[in-house]
């Protein structure tokens, strides 16, 4: 297996503005009728971390510069692992589903610790989406999409990206919403094969007032 590229991470600061248990907290408890199950998210990633499988690895795509934005890596490799380690972070994650290959269908939140230029640090992993890969084709067919824009409300930092691309017969889309105050970064994300827009807002809304409860540690 190929060594994934990684950025050194960041001195620890001496101290943090809330503990890894508040940010769990301030997770919101449920999407819909499924509980989130909530736990740490420990920074930076194992070195065992590893991309993700290509899920076009046996199809032809064009452009081709749009397999690895489906895929999605960061830059240099895996996000976030430039994170000083001991940094406060928590996901809340729920299965929405059975798996089919590759695809997992979940819904997640992911909170850390992160202020100002560490915060834009984090977004700008993920290079910015080209236009062209609004309109992909897969195997000479147009089957897959990915489109990104800004979403009012979450700041000016916030990239709001829509992935689609088939899975056997079916249509899978994989929504990320990845904002950022003065103090945290969060990312919301929500891959199912039925996966329409209104319930990833109302979820995305509910977890950005959620974690607007938390109070410093000082």
């Amino acid at each position: 297996m190929a060594t994934v590229p990684r950025a050194s991470t960041t001195p620890t600061p001496a101290e943090f503005r809330y503990s890894a248990n508040d940010l769990q907290f301030a997770l919101p408890a449920a999407y819909g009728t499924h509980k989130l199950e909530k736990s740490l998210d420990p920074y930076p990633p194992a070195a065992t971390a590893t991309w993700r499988p290509d899920p076009l690895a046996a199809s032809k795509v064009e452009p081709a510069i749009c397999r690895d934005v489906i895929r999605y890596q960061g830059v240099p490799g895996i996000p976030g692992d430039f994170i000083a380690p001991s940094t406060p972070s928590a996901v809340g994650f729920a299965a929405l589903g059975q798996r089919s290959g590759n695809a997992r269908p979940f819904v997640s939140v992911n909170v850390v610790e992160l202020a100002g230029a560490l915060g834009d640090r984090l977004l700008d992993q993920r290079l910015p989406t080209p236009p062209e890969c609004a309109h992909i084709l897969i195997d000479g067919k147009p089957r897959a999409s990915v489109v990104e824009r800004a979403l009012p409300g979450y700041g000016v930092r916030a990239r709001y990206i829509v992935r689609t691309y088939p899975v056997g017969a079916q249509t899978y889309t994989e929504r990320t919403l990845q904002y950022r105050t003065p103090t945290y970064v969060v990312l919301v994300r929500l891959d199912a094969f039925v996966n329409p827009e209104q319930p990833f807002l109302a979820f995305a809304t509910k977890a950005r007032d959620s974690l607007k409860t938390l109070t410093p540690m000082r």
